[in-house]
């Protein structure tokens, strides 16, 4: 089972598509390529964590495209999320989340937090809302969507993409220099 993370899909939300300059012709366009770029990663069994604004809309839309959607799904609240946060495909629903990814200890919030539990310990902490204006951070990176090619992405692809900035190196150094003090 591999657990998954994504943000700000917003299903059935018209105007997504200018506000983020998202890269399609309709809304109905946007989600085909969403939910088959989501099926094609992840499988029933594999878990994903929707760290917000899911879908506006109608309720009975946002149920039926979340049907759709492979895997076990959990969902960690936005400011979109009020009609949808009791559908019954959820796993779970909550505000805020803290949870293991094999070794790892993740924090899971919509909006960006400049400080997390266990940071200090390594904690990663991911956030949506953004839409791609915040850039990545220590361990922190908005897991939006729009920033990962409209699909889920695993925590390994996260780590790859912190690595690939420095960050990762550069908290290494950081957290060494404070334990020797």
């Amino acid at each position: 089972m591999t657990i998954y993370y994504t943000s700000d899909t917003h299903f059935r939300h018209h105007g997504i598509l200018e506000k983020d300059s998202r890269p399609f012709a309709s809304i109905e366009e946007m989600e085909s390529r969403i939910i088959s770029n989501w099926n094609r990663h992840v499988r029933p069994r594999d878990t994903v964590w929707v760290v917000g604004d899911f879908a506006l809309g109608n309720v009975k839309d946002a149920a039926e495209i979340l049907e759709r959607l492979n895997g076990r799904k959990h969902l960690v609240a936005g400011n979109h999320d009020d009609k949808v946060r009791k559908l019954p495909g959820w796993e779970s629903s909550q505000d805020y989340a803290e949870i293991h990814d094999g070794q790892d200890f993740v924090v899971l919030h919509h909006y960006a937090q400049r400080t997390w539990r266990d940071l200090q310990r390594g904690a990663f902490h991911l956030f949506g809302h953004s839409h791609g204006w915040l850039a990545p951070q220590c361990r922190s990176i908005d897991v939006g969507t729009m920033c990962w090619g409209y699909r889920p992405v695993t925590l390994a692809e996260i780590k790859k993409r912190l690595d690939g900035l420095g960050l990762l190196e550069r908290e290494a150094k950081v957290q060494a220099s404070l334990s020797s003090t």
